[in-house]
């Protein structure tokens, strides 16, 4: 869908419409600097305006409202907050439904309604009033776009609709280009669209429209910009530039906003700038006393920008100061992942009983076993703990197992893992990959004494394998661990699993990183990881296997495209050098087979399993 620009000719804005539009600028400004409690005071005042204000305008200010609580929902993950949230924006959608006069202002604020409705319904899991005021908020956008195109108003409000509707229609074409294909195919029968190019484009538009919308637009734009293409594995230089040109000049009008602060620490994670991003996250909390619970958020990001430095003093009491709050960001958030990082920060910081103590805590905290992150930080713990050292009676037998040295290594793996399974190996700069490959190589010189199994040499191959290949871009040498981490992993008996599916994802960037790309081999890889896939993470990996499948298909089809173009090139010219390059690349897919010891069929038993090391079996 597109917005179309009308060529008629509208009349300026008139004193009254600019004094109202002025109310509404001047609360969002209070918005992006922090002072939460005074926008919604501002908004509360002027939504209950009936004397100058028409319905649709009284309504923009409690959309508005509904944006600060909605915001505050989504940092706290309390279920009182959200329905306070909830309350506010059905009350501003019937309003709207009141205004008769000025049925385009009333679509634009039912349509934004339905759309911040619907965000919070799905962190309720409530998925079919989700799914149906998604549907409605469509709905309402696409009947403003078809009154935007017959607009007679005053120019400015048409600047200020225009810039509305794009915000809009560009966020639903950004947020449903993530959904899986089959589900995007649905979709787009029911009418929507899923364009990822014009939902940028869209945001671009309005975010540099410099209208009241114009601000939100970027921090929406700046999400996917800092955080979703590096998640996507889309993040380029171009786009972390524009990122950091669009939060330069959005800070210059909103000085030390926290949710732009908070988007500006993940742009520096990702460009391994930690510790300029620790001092920013610190700004964010500093600005931010009136909502506690928002500046958690930025010691979040502190923590997990310490644990990619390797300091684990500072995560954990990055982690232990979310933990110990009595903000409602621990209590209604994820408080069993707090203290499970927090215990292993602990341990590999030399405090082995404060670790201790906080990995058996981590049961008692894990109130909400539904959420991914709780169940897998209690399942993780469990296992941490077993390393720890006992004496058991068997068939009148004292065996003694574990040890302290035991538990410390499960802790500094447990770790590696974390930062493997978040995605985040790629961040951790030069003089920390160092180190932690230093200590990993000597956790493996005492595998033997430390009882390690068939996981712990999967973890150990599939970590360094990571580091070889972000640190020094070797191909050859990151393909060799990846193809020894997925034997062990097949040794060790879990069919599915995280540990598979993360080989065989990693893999599968891999193949489609080297030059030339084997597209077969990393679409069979990423084939294998979604087959494996499973477990607590599972929701999570699997939005990183469907961002991964999606860009092999966009890279094949690039590829193939620009082949055709070199042959059509080449056979003007006489053709043979088309053959030359076949044999070339024919001798390259086969030095890569020759490389990891597979053969052309794919075949996944690169590492034959008398090539490898036989481990002791346990319990880990």
């Amino acid at each position: 869908m597109k917005v179309k620009e009308s060529g008629t000719i509208s009349p300026p804005a008139t004193q009254d419409e600019k004094r109202k539009y002025k109310a509404l600028y001047k609360g969002l400004h209070l918005v992006f600097t922090n002072k939460f409690e005074d926008a919604e005071t501002h908004f509360s005042k002027y939504a209950k305006n009936v004397d100058t204000l028409s319905p649709s305008m009284r309504a923009a200010h409690l959309v508005l409202k509904g944006f600060v609580k909605f915001f505050r929902a989504i940092s706290t993950w309390g279920k009182g907050a959200i329905d306070k949230a909830l309350e506010v924006i059905w009350e501003a959608e019937a309003l709207a439904g009141t205004d008769h006069a000025d049925p385009l202002a009333a679509k634009l604020v039912q349509a934004h309604a339905f759309l911040q409705g619907a965000f919070l319904q799905l962190l309720q899991k409530r998925f079919a009033k989700a799914a149906w005021n998604i549907r409605s908020s469509w709905k309402c956008f696409q009947g403003a776009m078809v009154d935007l195109e017959e607009f007679k108003g005053s120019a400015e409000v048409k600047l200020e609709h225009t810039a509305s509707a794009k915000l809009g229609v560009g966020a639903f074409n950004l947020i449903l280009s993530f959904l899986p294909p089959f589900v995007i195919t649905v979709t787009k029968v029911m009418g929507f669209s899923a364009d990822r190019t014009l939902g940028l484009k869209l945001l671009r538009e309005a975010y540099a429209s410099n209208r009241l919308m114009s601000p939100i637009a970027g921090q929406v734009l700046l999400t996917y910009l800092t955080t979703i293409s590096s998640m996507l594995a889309e993040q380029t230089e171009a786009l972390r530039d524009e990122a950091a040109k669009v939060l330069e000049e959005i800070l210059t009008r909103h000085p030390n906003g926290v949710f732009l602060l908070w988007t500006k620490t993940a742009l520096l994670r990702s460009c391994k700038r930690h510790e300029e991003a620790i001092k920013i996250a610190k700004v964010a909390e500093t600005v931010c006393k009136e909502t506690p619970a928002l500046a958690l958020m930025s010691v979040w990001q502190a923590g997990w920008c310490n644990m990619l430095l390797a300091n684990w003093t500072e995560t954990n009491k990055c982690f232990l100061r979310i933990l110990n709050s009595d903000q409602k960001a621990t209590k209604d958030g994820v408080p069993a992942f707090y203290c499970y990082v927090a215990g292993l920060a602990a341990v590999n910081s030399g405090e082995v009983k404060k670790g201790e103590e906080l990995l058996r805590r981590v049961a008692k905290e894990a109130k909400n076993l539904d959420v991914p992150h709780e169940q897998y930080a209690n399942r993780k713990a469990q296992i941490v703990l077993r390393a720890l050292p006992k004496i058991s009676k068997k068939k009148n037998k004292v065996e003694k197992t574990g040890s302290t040295l035991c538990f410390q290594c499960q802790a500094y793996l447990h770790l590696i893992q974390l930062i493997v399974e978040w995605n985040f190996v790629k961040y951790i700069p030069e003089k920390a990959s160092k180190q932690m490959k230093t200590d990993m190589d000597n956790w493996y010189g005492k595998r033997l004494e430390l009882n390690w199994g068939d996981k712990e040499m999967a973890w150990y191959f599939l970590f360094i394998a990571h580091l070889t290949f972000y640190s020094s871009n070797d191909h050859k040498t990151a393909l060799e661990h990846s193809c020894k981490a997925v034997a062990y992993a097949k040794r060790s008996k879990v069919s599915n699993s995280t540990l598979m599916a993360q080989c065989y994802f990693f893999l599968s960037n891999l193949y489609l990183s080297q030059d030339p790309p084997d597209f077969e081999r990393a679409q069979k890889k990423c084939t294998r990881a979604r087959e494996k896939c499973a477990g607590d993470l599972a929701k999570r990996m699997s939005f990183l296997i469907h961002a991964l499948k999606s860009r092999i298909a966009k890279l094949r089809k690039e590829s193939k495209e620009s082949k055709n173009k070199s042959e059509t090139k080449k056979e003007e010219s006489g053709g043979y050098v088309s053959g030359a390059v076949g044999m070339v690349g024919s001798a390259m897919a086969w030095g890569w087979g020759a490389i990891t010891g597979e053969e052309e069929d794919d075949s996944d038993d690169a590492v034959k399993d008398k090539d490898l090391e036989k481990m002791p079996k346990n319990d880990q």
